[in-house]
């Protein structure tokens, strides 16, 4: 079996990720992925956020199991892995989380992890022919709601569960914890939402914490 971490550090993403990166080589190392870092945008058509979609099947060609994290997160508890927390019949693991856009938690994308299944090809297919939505506030993650069967106005709910939606599990926020719903004992802090700036400020707290500094 081929585990990959991955994720891309195109553009402002490259600041962050020199931040993010010896996080995600401890965690791939302690739990035996084999870490992939794409420096160029797969799919420079769209908006950046896409292209996540075109690096994840064409990494599902190859491997059995992807665990994503965006280069704005930074692991600051590896002693457990993510994996741990599926059932063997679960295809996906992502966090949902409690915010006011939202009736129901709403997942998020920004720590994902898949396994190699027809199902979850089909999902990224659909998701990427999802033009509608390619110039969405929240890009491929709208994609990700619809196609699980999640409506996304007025407000996120989930109206008709698709039978993925049944196969995924849903994680505690400590594996994506935010300032919009975080976690107390966080095992990945996301710092989505925020400017260049505060997220590397905040990255650098969160980095350092893990390291066992205190910055200065």
């Amino acid at each position: 079996m081929r585990r990959v971490l991955c994720t891309i550090a195109s553009g402002p993403c490259a600041e962050l990720l020199e931040i993010a990166r010896p996080s995600f080589e401890a965690f791939a190392q302690r739990h035996d992925y084999d870490l992939v870092v794409v420096g160029e945008d797969p799919a420079p058509e769209r908006p950046p956020s896409w292209g996540r979609i075109r690096l994840m099947q064409d990494l599902l060609a190859e491997v059995d199991e992807i665990l994503w994290l965006d280069a704005d997160t930074v692991v600051v508890d590896d002693s457990r892995d993510i994996v741990a927390e599926l059932a063997p019949d679960d295809l996906m693991g992502m966090s949902a989380h409690v915010t006011p856009e939202g009736d129901d938690p709403i997942p998020n994308c920004g720590v994902w992890f898949l396994r190699n299944d027809p199902a979850v090809l089909a999902l990224l297919d659909v998701v990427w022919a999802s033009d509608h939505l390619v110039d969405h506030k929240w890009w491929e993650n709208a994609a990700v709601l619809e196609a699980l069967g999640y409506e996304l106005t007025p407000l996120v709910r989930l109206v008709d569960p698709s039978p993925l939606w049944h196969r995924v599990r849903f994680l505690g926020t400590e594996w994506n914890s935010m300032d919009v719903d975080p976690a107390s004992a966080p095992r990945i802090v996301h710092f989505a939402g925020k400017s260049q700036a505060e997220r590397v400020e905040g990255m650098r707290e969160a980095a350092s914490e893990r390291l066992g500094v205190h910055p200065a």
